[in-house]
């Protein structure tokens, strides 16, 4: 925690004139400044990682039907404060921030958003969670279509008091003469985080997990949209190889859109929808292909469907920048040798990796290597084989099929 300097936002003219000071960040009270030296004021001794501890157990404070992920999680090139699962099956991304939302906190959470919408996980949230949010800030966030929550104080406080969770609690004292000075236990660096997905997981029963899956309301609607998506596959594969040794980009922009036809689905509010099948993995990755030259997506290809070179060389060769197309990563990579291949390849992006990963840890976390797709695609194999699922069906099974029977 730390003890911001004193503020007024005017000119005091009589020493015992009330004067609104932040404590931490976290709220405000009125004091008399001829009893400055000696005060004492309602407070929570609480840090930024307990306020973090306090969202994880009760996700219930931020919005209904979110399931943790894990806390302090590396993605992206950064740390992420704590990751859900919303109840739609979306990773939720939660920001948090001591004290009140800033203009600093709005740009940063913008650039990070930006970032992320690069890469390939197409249904991610990302939420700004502070102790306060001005009125200014609430407006500026929703101009910029950033989710947020305001989770005060005595919001904390009186939740736990209706959980009677002592663990929590005794963060809250009643009084506190504030330090004129920051504590030096207060300065400690916080250790880096060095992992993606949370390495204990509770063991999961695959059998009873895929029973509750087949008989689920989802998966029947899913299966109704099943024959249109193989169909769909099916002619996008034909195109690829007619046109596989001339392929332009705009020809392979035009395979792209027919495998991500919008099918139906319900959206956030359960209202009846329809939406591309990869949505932002494929729409935002696939918007230059036109500027893509020729040569360079023959080459690209050439690799590709080079099956005397080990596919999780291929895998590391494409993604190498004198070979790379804007845009093509893992995710495309994998949909390309998938749709060639179907019976020998599985489509493998970080939400497919993570929901396989939650039923078999043996996969290891995601790391966009070939050698990690290879353990991903033999053991999804083995899982569609051993209960008779087939390959088109297993980009939405571990990407959102089995996440809410976990």
């Amino acid at each position: 925690m730390e003890y911001r300097n004193l503020h007024s936002s005017g000119k005091h003219q009589n020493s015992n004139e009330p004067l609104t000071v932040w404590v931490g960040g976290l709220f405000h009270c009125s004091l008399g400044l001829n009893n400055l030296a000696s005060y004492s004021i309602f407070r929570a001794m609480i840090h930024e990682k307990q306020f973090q501890a306090i969202l994880c157990k009760y996700p219930e404070l931020i919005e209904e039907g979110l399931t943790l992920i894990g806390s302090e999680i590396a993605m992206y090139g950064r740390r992420i404060d704590i990751l859900y699962q919303d109840k739609f099956a979306r990773h939720l991304l939660v920001e948090l921030k001591i004290g009140p939302i800033k203009d600093e906190h709005i740009g940063q959470i913008m650039a990070y958003e930006g970032m992320l919408l690069s890469h390939e996980n197409p249904t991610i949230r990302i939420m700004l969670i502070g102790n306060r949010v001005p009125p200014n800030m609430q407006r500026s966030l929703d101009y910029h279509g950033i989710a947020w929550r305001e989770i005060t104080l005595s919001q904390l406080k009186g939740f736990l008091e209706k959980k009677d969770d002592q663990d929590f609690l005794h963060y809250f004292d009643d009084e506190l003469d504030i330090p004129l000075k920051i504590p030096k236990q207060m300065k400690k660096k916080v250790s880096k985080p060095t992992f993606l997905i949370p390495v204990t997981q509770k063991p999961q029963n695959v059998d009873s997990l895929v029973m509750k899956l087949k008989s689920s309301s989802n998966y029947q609607s899913f299966k109704s949209i099943l024959p249109i998506k193989r169909q769909n596959e099916a002619r996008a594969k034909e195109m690829l190889v007619k046109n596989i040794a001339n392929l332009t980009g705009e020809q392979l922009k035009e395979v792209l859109t027919l495998i991500d036809e919008p099918y139906q689905c319900f959206d956030e509010n359960g209202r009846i929808n329809h939406r591309p099948w990869f949505g932002k993995l494929i729409k935002l990755n696939a918007r230059n292909l036109e500027d893509e030259k020729t040569e360079d997506i023959r080459k690209w290809l050439k690799i590709l469907t080079n099956n005397q070179i080990p596919v999780d060389k291929r895998i590391d060769t494409l993604r190498k920048p004198d070979v790379k197309i804007k845009g093509f990563d893992v995710g495309l990579i994998t949909m390309m040798l998938y749709i060639l291949d179907k019976p020998n390849y599985l489509i493998w992006f970080e939400p497919t990796h993570s929901g396989l990963f939650r039923i078999n840890t043996e996969i290891g976390p995601f790391e966009k290597k070939g050698s990690n797709y290879l353990r991903f695609n033999q053991i999804g194999k083995s899982f569609a084989e051993k209960y008779g699922f087939e390959h088109t069906e297993l980009d939405w099974i571990f990407s959102v099929g089995i996440l809410p029977h976990l």
